[in-house]
């Protein structure tokens, strides 16, 4: 449980350091925020103000610091980080603590309007008409909500944001796909929150928020990370999932996806690291502005050029994975699946929520190959399936035909992650997002090196719906497959579900390739129904 903190001094972090051989002694760190206790039986609502350094100056904006998914207000207070550097800048600050600081994380429908409220404060507690907003990763989509839907916009001059998904996350999408949907509810990863970063919602809330007057009034800076830590690290399943560039949760492609937005930079470090003030502050601080002033002259050339100039490519959903999962509530489990030919390599990443689960892999030879759980990595609260245990194996020129992965545990569930490296290549392409109740739609799958696709038969796809409190249902067979072979595409088409909501369709495609060998690929497409006012709920 967080504890709510009160003014107070935090101890030296170090008393000296050596430079060009001489003792120079560092600068004393900041007093702690003091509480503005709004929520005594909790702490959504409750917001700190920072410290006012000697230095502090009129002629610089008053910063309001948002977290993102599952974090609170400590994520701006940590060794280098973003609260001793604006101290030390001669900012004054504000903190805020959402819906996610009590445990359960909250969509931009409740942590904005909360936002809106604080934000407010804020400016009266300082005696401004405007004050700057620098948001982690979700925070961005509830400052959004918060001046677009909630009223805050005059108040707030300049937004910053730090790896925000402004279309959604994969990730999210795949917490309630049929593979994962067992072991996302076993690790407390379905709430409102992480069901509001689906895609197709995030796409609904673009169209119910990006049409809205005045949305520029405000100017918005975007940046994302590129960093990657790595094979089989925390971050390995979320690098395999999201499309493109990313830092391990959110793409860049979503992170500079904000129409209006004014792209501020990219690098290459991860989504956290974001967070961290020799990273980034410095790449963040000139785009700071007062009132109607003009923003500093190295952001004047970015603000001139277009959005859409600067926004991420668009990037096609990833269909190159084999993917299972279910329940072991029977204790043990079973998957088959084959492999073709000429793969460079297979690198499989099974998930679990217990370590005591045992895994194993077996061969078209017979050879059992155990997957051991990977070394323990930090745990990042805003990285869905990061607190999961990683099974992993990568295997150079695997064996082709039929393997084996079969799992024994009690009370646990899987999901399989393998990513073949071969010559077959699936993409979901033009993939709409939202569709009218009843409507006719379609999803279209490419594959290259494929083969011959008229021999391809694929398993029913499973349609469920994503329950806004972390319920999934299945609601209907979609149907088969239905082949368009000139253009090495799989067309399945379907009638959208009359119940407006958030969607899934789940299914494995089997075919074969030039070689006449078979081959599985796996499929997972979100989207959304609205209802007649366009809206999803």
């Amino acid at each position: 449980m967080i504890q709510k903190v009160r003014a107070r001094m935090i101890p030296l972090l170090g008393l000296s350091a050596v430079l060009a051989c001489s003792s120079v002694v560092q600068a004393a760190p900041p007093p702690a925020p003091a509480l503005h206790d709004d929520n005594p039986s909790g702490h959504f609502g409750d917001w700190y103000t920072g410290a006012v350094p000697p230095q502090a100056s009129n002629d610089k904006p008053v910063i309001l610091f948002v977290q993102g998914l599952h974090s609170n207000y400590n994520t701006w207070l940590k060794t280098d980080g973003y609260y001793e550097a604006a101290y030390k800048a001669g900012y004054r600050t504000a903190f805020v603590q959402l819906k996610d600081a009590d445990g359960t994380g909250g969509d931009m429908w409740t942590n904005g309007p909360k936002l809106a409220e604080v934000i407010k404060k804020v400016a009266q507690y300082y005696g401004v008409s405007q004050i700057n907003i620098i948001a982690h990763s979700k925070g961005g989509i509830d400052t959004q909500a918060a001046l677009l839907h909630y009223g805050a916009a005059p108040y707030v001059n300049v937004v910053h944001q730090l790896s925000t998904p402004n279309k959604g996350s994969e990730l999210a999408d795949m917490a309630y796909s049929d593979w994962t949907s067992w072991l996302a509810e076993i690790l407390g990863k379905k709430d409102d929150a992480v069901y509001s970063l689906q895609t197709s919602y995030m796409a609904n809330f673009r169209t119910q928020t990006d049409s809205k007057p005045g949305v520029s009034a405000t100017k918005t800076y975007m940046s994302g990370g590129e960093g990657d830590d790595g094979w089989f690290t925390a971050y390995w399943f979320a690098h395999a999932i999201l499309p493109g560039e990313d830092d391990g949760a959110v793409s860049v492609a979503s992170a500079l996806g904000l129409p209006y937005g004014i792209k501020s930079f990219t690098k290459n470090i991860s989504h956290s690291a974001m967070t961290t003030a020799s990273q980034t502050w410095s790449l963040v601080q000139p785009k700071l502005a007062l009132g109607k002033k003009a923003v500093a002259a190295a952001a004047l050339q970015e603000e001139n050029l277009s959005a859409a100039s600067q926004a991420a490519p668009a990037v096609s959903e990833n269909s190159s994975f084999i993917m299972k999962g279910g329940s072991l509530a029977k204790g043990t489990a079973k998957e088959i699946f084959p492999l073709e030919s000429g793969l460079g390599s297979i690198s499989l990443d099974v998930l679990t929520a217990k370590e005591t689960t045992q895994v194993t892999l077996t061969s078209p030879s017979g050879k059992k190959i155990p997957l051991n759980p990977a070394k323990s990595a930090e745990k990042d609260d805003a990285v869905l399936f990061s607190d999961a245990v990683h099974h992993t194996l990568t295997l150079e020129n695997p064996e082709k035909g039929n393997w084996t992965l079969e799992l024994s545990g009690e009370g646990d569930a899987y999901f399989m992650l393998a990513r073949p490296e071969g010559r077959v290549k699936g993409q979901i392409k033009n993939a709409r997002k939202q569709y009218k109740q009843g409507e006719n739609a379609q999803i279209a799958v490419s594959f290259d090196g494929a083969g011959k696709l008229e021999d391809t038969k694929a398993k029913k796809a499973k349609l469920t719906r994503s329950g806004g409190k972390g319920k999934v249902k299945s609601l209907q067979q979609a149907g088969e497959v239905n082949l368009q072979t000139a253009k090495n595409e799989v067309l399945l088409n379907f009638k959208a579900p009359t119940e407006p909501g958030v969607y899934n369709i789940s299914f494995d495609i089997n075919g074969v390739n030039e070689r006449q060998e078979p081959f599985t690929r796996s499929v997972n497409y979100n989207f959304a129904v609205t209802d007649e006012a366009g809206k999803i709920e």
